[in-house]
C-alpha cells in the first residue's frame, strides 16, 4: 500500500513540474505576461523542491529509526495511517525491540537477585585481572566491600591469589585460609567463558572446612575399625600362643623348668614359636605396607601418549589374557596426550586391569574395555568389565586402607591408587552394577 501511495505523489509532482514548466516556456515565448511566467517558474521550483523533500523523507526517517536504534533510544512514537505502511513498520519494529529491552533489563535483575542471593562466593573478572562481577557472599569471605582487582587479594593470602590466577577451566583446587582468626578451606571451582570476544573466567569460593572434618572423622573410624581388625587377627594368636608356650614351659612353681618337656611337648614349642614368628613378620608387613601408603613420591610429569600407556598395560598382560580367554574392546582417541608421571599412572593401571581380570573368573564371554577420550573437563580413562559387579556395601569401603574382601589382599591398592590421582589433581571414580560389570574412571 505504501509503495502505490508514494507512486501517485510522485507522480502528480512531476505532472505539475512538467506542466509548470511548458506553461512557463509557453508564457515566455508566446505571450507578453512576463508576472504570469515569473509565478510559473517559482511554482515549479517550489514544486520541484518539494519533490526531492518528498523522495528524501524516507530516507531521512530510516536514518533517524537506526540511529535511534543504535543509541538504544525507543521512546520515538511513529503515528502512522491506514496505508502508511513505513511507519507502520518502525512502529512495529521499535515496540518488539522496546519489549527486548524490558525482558533484558528483567532477566539481569534476576540475574542479579540469584547471584547475591546464593551463599556461594562468586568473582568474575577479565584476562586483565579487573573483577567485572562480585557477589554479596564474596564481599563478606574476604571481609571487602569492594573488590576491584584480583591482585587486591595479594594482602589476604598469596596462595589465594596464586590460584586464583592459574586455576584452569573446569579444574577445583582447595587453598587453607586464615581470615578474621577463622581457619577456612576454601574449595575453589574455574568457568572460562567468551563475551564478544573478551575472556572472561568464572571463581566459586565455598568455605567445606565442616563437610571435610565430617569426612575425616569417617575416614578415620573406618581406617581404625580395618586397622583394630587386621592388628588383633596377629596379636590375638601371638598373645594365646604366649600363654600356652609359658604353660609347658613351667613348673608347678611357676618357674622355668625345659626338663619336662618330652619330644612331642618341644615339637609343639617349636611349632608355637614358629607361628608366632609368622604372625609377627605378617604384622611387620603391615606396618610396612602402611608406610608405602603414606610415602608416595611426587609425580615426575611428562608428556604421554594414551596409547604408548594402554599398549604397555596390554602386553604385561598378554599372557593372562590369553589364559582366561578375555576379550578386549580398545577405544582410544587418536593422538591422545596427558601430562603424568608413567611410572605412577602404570601402577594406577595395572591395579585396575588386575582387578578386572580377578572379577572375570568364571564368567561367560569375559570382557574388559579401555577407553580414552578428552572433553571439556579433561581427559578420561576409563578400565571396565563385564563381571558381577561390586556389591553396595562394599563400594562405599573400597577405597578405605587395607580394606578387602580377598584372601590374599593387602587392601591398599585402590586406596594408593586414588592418592596417586590425586597428587596428579585428578581423581579415580568407581561405578558398578549387579551382573553388568563395573568401571572404574580415571579423570585428569
Amino acid at each position: 500500500m505504501e509503495y502505490k501511495y508514494f507512486r501517485w505523489n510522485v507522480i502528480i509532482r512531476i505532472s505539475l513540474i512538467i506542466l509548470f514548466g511548458y506553461g512557463s516556456v509557453y508564457v515566455i515565448t508566446q505571450t507578453h505576461f512576463w508576472l504570469v511566467s515569473f509565478w510559473l517558474i517559482l511554482a515549479l521550483i517550489v514544486t520541484l523542491i518539494n519533490l526531492v523533500r518528498y523522495v528524501e523523507r524516507s530516507r531521512r526517517e530510516l536514518a533517524n529509526f537506526l540511529l535511534a536504534i543504535k543509541q538504544q533510544d525507543f521512546s520515538n512514537t511513529y503515528h502512522y495511517k491506514k496505508e502508511d505502511d513505513l511507519n507502520y513498520a518502525f512502529h512495529e519494529i521499535n515496540q518488539v525491540l522496546k519489549t527486548l529491552r524490558n525482558e533484558k533489563a528483567s532477566n539481569l535483575i534476576y540475574l542479579q537477585t540469584i547471584v547475591e542471593h546464593v551463599r556461594v562466593a562468586l568473582v568474575c573478572f577479565d584476562d586483565q585481572m579487573r573483577v567485572q562481577l562480585v557477589n554479596h557472599a564474596a564481599k563478606e569471605l574476604f571481609d571487602k566491600n569492594l573488590i576491584t582487582s584480583i591482585r587486591s587479594l595479594k594482602h589476604l593470602s598469596e596462595e589465594l591469589r596464586d590460584t586464583i590466577t592459574n586455576i584452569k577451566n573446569g579444574e577445583r583446587e582447595l587453598v587453607k585460609l586464615t581470615l578474621g582468626g577463622k581457619l577456612m578451606n576454601l574449595s575453589i571451582l574455574a568457568t572460562e567463558f567468551k563475551l564478544q570476544d573478551e575472556a572472561f573466567k568464572l571463581v566459586s569460593f565455598q568455605d567445606i572446612k565442616s563437610e571435610l572434618e565430617a569426612n575425616e572423622i569417617e575416614s578415620w573410624q573406618k581406617l581404625i575399625r580395618v586397622l583394630t581388625h587386621e592388628i588383633k587377627n596377629s596379636v590375638i594368636p601371638i598373645s594365646t600362643l604366649s600363654d600356652v608356650i609359658l604353660q609347658m614351659i613351667k613348673d608347678d612353681s611357676g618357674q622355668p623348668d625345659l626338663s619336662k618337656l618330652d619330644d612331642e611337648g618341644i615339637e609343639d614349642l617349636v611349632g608355637g614359636l614358629e607361628t608366632i614368628e609368622s604372625r609377627s613378620k605378617g604384622l611387620a608387613n603391615f606396618v610396612k605396607t602402611y608406610d608405602q601408603l603414606t610415602k608416595v613420591p611426587k609425580p615426575d610429569i611428562q608428556t604421554v601418549k594414551v596409547e604408548e600407556l594402554i599398549s604397555r598395560l596390554v602386553n604385561l598382560f598378554k599372557a593372562d589374557i590369553d589364559q582366561n580367554l578375555i576379550q578386549l574392546a580398545l577405544n582410544l582417541e587418536e593422538e591422545l596426550t596427558i601430562e603424568i608421571d608413567p611410572d605412577l599412572i602404570d601402577q594406577v593401571l595395572i591395579n585396575l586391569f588386575k582387578n578386572a581380570i580377578e572379577a572375570l573368573q568364571g564368567q561367560k564371554k569375559p570382557t574388559i574395555s579401555l577407553h580414552a577420550h578428552r572433553d571439556e573437563e579433561g581427559t578420561s580413562i576409563t578400565v571396565s568389565d563385564n563381571g558381577p559387579g561390586i556389591p553396595d556395601e562394599i563400594v562405599e569401603n573400597i577405597f578405605v586402607p587395607f580394606y578387602t574382601t580377598k584372601t590374599s589382599g593387602s587392601g591398599i591398592g585402590l586406596s594408593l591408587s586414588r592418592q596417586i590421582m590425586r597428587l596428579h589433581k585428578g581423581s579415580l571414580e568407581v561405578r558398578s552394577t549387579k551382573d553388568r560389570g563395573t568401571s572404574f574412571l580415571l579423570k585428569f
